[in-house]
């Protein structure tokens, strides 16, 4: 009888046990989780996309100076939203442009530059897939870049 109460307390210290830890696991990881979207289509349904019509409005300017344009976002507090029904994208727009800067300065062609993007925003890998106008993003950001303007020095020699 002894033995049989000694097995008794085991497993039920056992049980509360696991059942402790394993709340405690959820308590933990449930702030860490992203919101995961499953359905069975294969496009990708953008409700809002000011990606899209922010570049737009970049290559329709012919001439950025990324300077300026990030100072005026930092004042402005404003921001770009990305939202489907994959995902619910919030960036800032002073830090977009600084990725669009970098990724033109960094990249040799338009190839590279759309690397760049996929890397520093993986979230949007799927409209950048879809997206005709990183070519002419990449050129007018290049112009106005450090290594874009060595570039279009004449050659001495």
């Amino acid at each position: 009888m002894k033995t049989s109460t000694h097995n008794i307390r085991l497993i039920l210290v056992s049980i509360l046990f696991l059942t402790f830890s394993v709340s405690n696991a959820q308590i933990v990881y449930e702030d860490q989780l992203e919101t995961v979207y499953l359905n069975d289509q294969l496009e990708e349904v953008v409700y809002t996309n000011y990606f899209s019509s922010f570049n737009d409005d970049l290559i329709a300017a012919k001439d950025i100076n990324f300077r300026i344009e990030i100072q005026k976002a930092k004042d402005d507090h404003s921001y770009l939203l990305f939202l489907s029904e994959r995902s619910n994208l919030e960036i800032l727009t002073a830090a977009y442009l600084k990725t669009i800067h970098k990724g033109a300065n960094r990249s040799s062609d338009a190839e590279a530059f759309e690397a760049f993007l996929k890397d520093r925003l993986p979230e949007l890998i799927h409209q950048f897939r879809k997206d005709n106008t990183l070519e002419k993003l990449y050129n007018i950001s290049r112009k106005n870049t450090f290594n874009g303007k060595i570039d279009a020095l004449p050659p001495v020699l």
